[in-house]
């Protein structure tokens, strides 16, 4: 599955703690007024665990990270701005970062700002709506303090995303928040039509304030948004896996890993395994590696797809987490080698199947503001 004669990627949940309490989040409890559900363990990375666990050999064959979570937001996390300062600064890491941005203050967000300049790192703002509607999903957000923090971001003279995922309630403030993202200097607009809601499309919860209530699906595909704000010239559509690039910067890193086929094989029974593919892996906060973000130790897709196969191989849990063996002895184990192609082929993993098979994924369209 991952390749050591290619650069590695890592989609990298750097924590698992968060400041919002968006219902559809996994980190949620919806029937515990959106408390953080009993899968968080209040772990998280620092410096020195990077320094630790990350020879330097294999961190001069990363070509890229994506600091993005199951659970966590990585800006929560104490040593964030020193991490990907040490990745940068010592060996040209690319990063990629999805936030909420509602975090810490703007001198912090244009000291970040500063670092990400001149290079090919960029963020991504997952801002859902305006300042009437954000917080309508992600409860606890606060809209003049996101919209300070991404200004100071950009200002920085880093690149920026804006991520909206359309509601019934926000739908029709595409074109404002597009309109606004083109005004603040954001590079792109990208929208996000969500696949986690269920049949019926209406997802009910029980929110902070003890009422429950209930989140509806936006009556309007994200292609029909895009075409009220007059740019559907510009809209291109894309599937989309958490952390999965939709940004156009990573075209040319895409081709470099394409011109070589990997010995895995890829496409098996159907699945087309996307971290095979781009030779990343998933670590969550805890240390434990795992093919994907959905694949984890902690699956949020039941029925646990990684803990199965890791049964099925005979093996052990904690040896597929950093801080018991090195990085790329555990890459370079027969689970990845061999069994999960041999589970693919007998249609044993549900989740495989599901996200990778049926390409049951979000879709995003991105729009140049």
């Amino acid at each position: 599955m991952f390749d050591a004669d290619r650069r590695y990627k890592i989609h990298w949940e750097l924590i698992d703690l968060c400041n919002l309490k968006c219902p559809m989040c996994p980190r949620t409890d919806v029937f515990d007024r959106c408390r953080p559900s009993k899968e968080i363990q209040n772990s998280q990375f620092y410096l020195d665990d990077v320094k630790q666990y990350f020879p330097d050999s294999f961190l001069k064959r990363l070509n890229k990270v994506d600091f993005c979570g199951n659970f966590g937001d990585p800006c929560i996390a104490r040593d964030f701005y020193k991490i990907c300062e040490f990745l940068i600064l010592n060996y040209k890491i690319t990063i990629r970062v999805s936030t909420n941005g509602s975090m810490r203050n703007p001198a912090w967000w244009q000291k970040l700002g500063t670092l990400f300049a001149d290079t090919d790192s960029w963020l991504e703002f997952h801002i859902d709506g305006l300042r009437d509607t954000n917080h309508l999903y992600r409860i606890g957000a606060n809209w003049d303090k996101i919209m300070a923090n991404a200004r100071a971001f950009i200002s920085g003279g880093a690149k920026a995303d804006w991520y909206y995922i359309p509601f019934k309630h926000n739908q029709h403030q595409v074109g404002e928040a597009q309109k606004i993202a083109r005004e603040m200097g954001f590079d792109d607009f990208v929208i996000v039509e969500t696949g986690r809601f269920p049949n019926g499309g209406t997802f009910r919860y029980r929110h902070p304030d003890g009422d429950w209530r209930d989140l509806e699906q936006a009556t309007i595909s994200a292609r029909d948004g895009i075409k009220k704000t007059e740019t559907a010239a510009t809209a291109e559509k894309h599937e989309q896996m958490p952390g999965q690039e939709t940004n156009p910067r990573a075209a040319a890193e895409n081709i470099q890993f394409q011109k070589s086929t990997p010995d895995f094989p890829i496409v098996v029974n159907g699945i087309e395994c996307k971290s095979a593919k781009k030779n990343r892996f998933f670590l969550d906060s805890q240390g434990y590696i795992a093919p994907c973000c959905w694949v984890s130790n902690r699956d949020v897709q039941r029925p646990g797809d990684m803990l199965r196969s890791i049964s099925l191989a005979g093996k052990d849990l904690d040896s597929f987490n950093i801080r018991n063996r090195s990085i790329e002895e555990i890459l370079q184990d027969e689970l990845f080698t061999q069994v999960f192609a041999e589970l693919w082929e007998s249609d044993t993993l549900v989740t495989c199947r599901k996200k990778c098979g049926r390409k049951h994924r979000n879709y995003t369209f991105k729009v140049k503001v």
